[in-house]
């Protein structure tokens, strides 16, 4: 009797949360000191094909620019963790505000996170970033804030 094999799904980047996920993941890569690793600089060069190390310098320069001007240390979470940090989530809001060109929204989240005489600086550097991920026809989900509920919800659940 043949044995059934495990078929792996192939990983693509077509969905906003696996090219949100793989940014994530670059940062805790860069902040380790593992930015050399061969499975990100080959999942990079599956996502951006020859455009892998522009993508990939632009990135560490939005993130010089972001730690270098930042206004406290960012929580970064460890590689393994599937979880986000609230840091992480603000970066991804970040460059998403970049990519839809809402000026508003990014000057909030650079005043949220950038000291004032960094602002020019940061926003030069997502705006580079934004512009290599949407060339590589990556466009990161907006941000919507939804208030929590007045109330707190509670669903009862009974086993059969």
């Amino acid at each position: 009797m043949a044995i059934p094999q495990r078929q792996e799904p192939e990983n693509r980047y077509e969905s906003n949360l696996c090219a949100g996920h793989l940014l994530v993941w670059t940062w805790r890569k860069f902040v380790i000191g593992h930015a050399d690793c061969p499975v990100l600089v080959r999942e990079y060069a599956r996502f951006a094909g020859g455009r892998a190390d522009d993508l990939l310098m632009a990135f560490g320069t939005f993130l010089q620019a972001l730690g270098g001007g930042s206004r406290r240390t960012l929580a970064v979470g460890h590689p393994h963790c599937s979880g986000l940090t609230p840091d992480e989530t603000q970066i991804l809001r970040l460059i998403a505000a970049a990519q839809d060109g809402d000026a508003a929204l990014l000057a909030a989240h650079l005043r949220w996170m950038v000291k004032a005489d960094h602002h020019a600086a940061a926003a030069a550097a997502v705006g580079a970033l934004a512009a290599q991920l949407s060339d590589c026809g990556v466009t990161l989900p907006e941000a919507h804030y939804a208030p929590p509920p007045a109330y707190a919800l509670l669903e009862v659940v009974r086993s059969a």
